[in-house]
């Protein structure tokens, strides 16, 4: 597909390279990505994406064509020639097709944040359009607009299944060859909250220990180029120190341009070498719950789930199988740090968020389920003839 919505005017610059500048505003490839993929941008024009191994099993596979319904190819679609002339109408078209093609509130809401990021960031700033269309767009007619208060609608984890999730890596570190690299992916993921993209992000010299035994510290790469530094408690240190202790120091080959410069080196690498990729994460967690839910598939396994601890881990994830995502042990770690005292602010803090509403939007308002007054109408209702 030919993006020729581009003017041409500026710099003689074509498409790709006016589309590659705007990417680089942010220094996540994954982020990029993601905004390539809402605008629909080909991912072989994002600067720094590499397509996964084809030959290799992952996660659920990414989109490699832009979707017929992303902004780019709607606006080509409909005679757009240049940014200048869409107006909020025109925006507002396109969200109402997205609606009626099934598209979620929230997936709409993201791709309306993508457009806007796009003429805010870039085509204002080159002088290639007058005004932000997507900005004046009515998001609460448009039902993009989360109401003031309502929780967060991705699962959360009981603690009783954070804890099933964290023993099956554990039953299985001898079971695969993966094992301790897997059980410290997530231990950190569900110990400290980060996000997937942060956990596979990491560098080995991320990661330090200052005393045997003691905490260890992660420095996290997180949205909008904001690091941040969370704790490990000591046995989410040991599991990945288990880790390391087996992990072999892969044999990157030398890339053109970089001979001699000093590359980071990923914390987490797949047997070849490579960095593991995001979509590895929930493809791990799928797993963790697939062993434990049906039937093994080998002697060892079966004596592995005639224990009482694989019995225990089963009872809580079976119910996880066809839902767990990674996204969740944020809301879980969240939640739970909450019912145990933590300061909301220092979960703020924990989860890299930019304000404390989004920390507030993961508990699933469990405060006002438990200070309300049900608890004390409804026995007031019954005392004296409920037994």
């Amino acid at each position: 597909m030919t993006l020729a919505l581009t003017d041409a005017g500026g710099a003689g610059k074509d498409a790709r390279e006016r589309f590659g500048e705007f990417l680089r505003v942010y220094a996540s490839v994954n982020t990029r990505v993601a905004y390539a993929t809402d605008l629909g941008i080909p991912l072989d024009w994002v600067p720094g994406y590499q397509p996964p191994d084809p030959g290799r099993r992952r996660g659920r596979a990414r989109r490699t064509d832009p979707d017929a319904l992303a902004w780019l190819p709607w606006c080509l679609r409909n005679g757009f020639t240049s940014f200048a002339d869409v107006r909020v109408e025109h925006v507002e078209q396109w969200l109402d097709e997205l609606a009626r093609a099934g598209y979620r509130d929230a997936t709409r809401g993201r791709m309306l944040s993508a457009v806007s990021a796009f003429y805010r960031k870039y085509l204002l700033r080159e002088g290639l359009a007058g005004h932000n269309p997507a900005a004046l767009v009515d998001r609460r007619a448009q039902h993009l607009n989360r109401p003031s208060g309502v929780p967060s609608q991705t699962a959360r984890w009981s603690f009783d299944a954070c804890r099933a999730l964290l023993l099956a890596a554990w039953l299985l570190v001898e079971h695969s060859r993966n094992g301790p690299r897997d059980r410290a992916m997530v231990e950190i993921l569900i110990g400290t909250g980060v996000r997937a993209e942060e956990l596979v992000g990491v560098d080995l010299a991320d990661y330090r220990r200052p005393a045997a035994g003691g905490i260890g510290v992660l420095r996290v790469h997180g949205k909008g180029s904001k690091d941040r530094e969370v704790a490990l408690a000591a046995p989410v240190a040991d599991a990945l120190d288990a880790y390391l202790a087996d992990r072999v120091t892969p044999q990157v080959p030398a890339l053109r341009g970089q001979v001699g410069a000093k590359r980071a080196e990923p914390l987490f690498v797949t047997s070849t070498g490579a960095r593991v990729h995001v979509s590895h994460v929930t493809a791990l967690l799928r797993r963790l719950c697939a062993t434990f839910c049906q039937p093994p598939k080998t002697a060892r396994l079966q004596q592995l789930h005639d224990t009482a601890e694989a019995r225990f881990v089963a009872t809580h994830l079976q119910s996880l199988c066809d839902t767990v995502h990674p996204h969740s042990a944020r809301h879980s770690y969240a939640t739970h740090a909450i019912e145990r005292g933590v300061p909301p602010r220092q979960v703020q803090r924990d989860l890299g968020h930019a304000a404390l509403s989004t920390t507030e939007g993961y508990l699933h308002d469990e405060n006002a389920i438990r200070d309300s007054a049900a608890h004390e109408l409804a026995p007031a209702l019954h005392r004296g003839w409920l037994g």
